[in-house]
């Protein structure tokens, strides 16, 4: 079985000595979603571990502000984060976690929330730091699942784009949503659009087809199809593994399928537009997260494929999206926690019901899940900290 874990600290020099090597320009691609659950993590992370496979110079960016898998999927436990980079001044270099060779991983953590708070004098400072990056052949950005402002701006900033639907309508119409957000924002160019976990015998053809007339008829939009993704028992397998699936079974369906989909991406004829530096796609994302953007309202609700486009709106204040506030996650993860402690015991009572080997590999997840949720809790605390001592020092601003 193929290994992904964190590479020895002399394999982790080495990547910090690589992206220093000469400039080039790189394809800029986002992956999306519009709402939880249709694997797009799992899709960006494949995507990057082929295409590294091929030769090819990768980074994955990690911008997902809650809990991610990324690291968990690949296995690895970042020793920085680009919060670090932009509150604390650590050197971009820093934040690189080498994976394999030619893969690397930066973990966003709250430094994405952070760049929208930053003075024109950090986003120059921040600029100078990122152009230390300009190696890569490919940069992809795990977003946020959702349409939000950060998940707006990086997929606007981003040269090239495959939002990720399920074949349950909720899911269509949910990529639908963002794909119609991303037009109203000035998205010009057609993105790519992969159908994940389709069970055996869809006709996913059809509903790829029908998906394209909508979004031509309603958005006046081209999308690029980039097939189907088979739901594939491998990849459960994998991730309980923190392993995965196509280093962990190159040759099952899923993998494979995913394999062609990094080809058809490589082989697209890409015009000069289709590349740019790691540092201008910054650039753009830091312009674009500061501008009017015309986002969903709270509790809005988007329109479903069959109805037309609404007339132009105002745009939205940043404070109108939709996001859950901490609270109601926290209470949420008490209520899963709890769930999950009831399962264990029950497993404990009846242990035929559980083998020893799943046990193993369920436990070993949990213990990566609770290191992640410690690191969440001191970025938190930092967090509060810093707003204390700010509120302190000027008692008269505004809460």
């Amino acid at each position: 079985m193929l290994d992904n874990t964190t590479a020895p600290r002399s394999s982790v020099q080495q990547a910090r000595k690589d992206v220093t090597s000469p400039k080039r320009k790189t394809r800029t691609i986002a992956v999306a979603s519009g709402k939880g659950g249709a694997g797009k993590t799992s899709v960006a992370a494949c995507l990057a571990w082929i295409l590294a496979e091929q030769g090819r110079r990768v980074c994955l960016v990690d911008v997902d502000l809650g809990l991610s898998n990324v690291d968990v999927l690949l296995g690895i436990t970042p020793g920085h984060t680009l919060e670090e980079v932009v509150i604390d001044n650590l050197p971009m270099e820093q934040a690189i976690t080498r994976v394999r060779p030619g893969l690397d991983v930066i973990s966003g953590g709250s430094g994405i929330a952070a760049l929208t708070e930053m003075t024109k004098a950090k986003q120059i400072d921040f600029l100078k730091k990122i152009k230390s990056l300009d190696s890569y052949d490919f940069l992809l950005l795990d977003n946020a699942p959702g349409i939000h402002r950060q998940v707006v701006a990086f997929c606007l900033a981003a040269r090239e784009q495959v939002i990720v639907v399920n074949p349950e309508p909720t899911s269509v119409t949910d990529g639908y949503a963002l794909l119609k957000v991303l037009r109203q924002n000035g998205l010009r160019r057609p993105p790519y659009i992969l159908l994940n976990k389709v069970k055996e015998g869809f006709d996913h053809a059809t509903l790829i087809k029908r998906f394209a007339a909508v979004c031509k008829k309603h958005l006046g939009a081209l999308i690029l199809p980039l097939g189907a993704v088979p739901e594939d028992p491998v990849f459960h397998v994998a991730s309980t593994r923190s392993v995965l699936p196509v280093a962990f079974r190159p040759q099952a369906p899923g993998s494979l399928a995913l394999t062609r989909v990094a080809n058809l991406i490589v082989k697209r004829m890409a015009p000069e537009t289709l590349h740019s530096h790691f540092h201008g796609f910054w650039a753009a994302s830091l312009f674009t997260m500061f501008q009017g953007l015309h986002l969903p309202a709270d509790g809005a609700s988007t329109a479903s494929p069959k109805t037309s486009p609404p007339s132009a709106a105002p745009p939205a204040s940043p404070e109108a999206e939709t996001r859950p506030s901490v609270q109601d996650v926290v209470q949420r993860l008490d209520h899963v926690v709890a769930e999950l402690a009831d399962t264990v015991a029950k497993s404990i009572r009846h242990p035929q019901a559980s083998p020893s080997e799943d046990a193993s590999e369920a436990a070993h997840r949990l213990a990566l899940t609770a290191e992640r949720l410690q690191r969440l809790a001191e970025i938190w605390k930092k967090a509060a900290m810093s707003s204390l001592k700010a509120s302190t020092a000027n008692p008269d601003a505004k809460p």
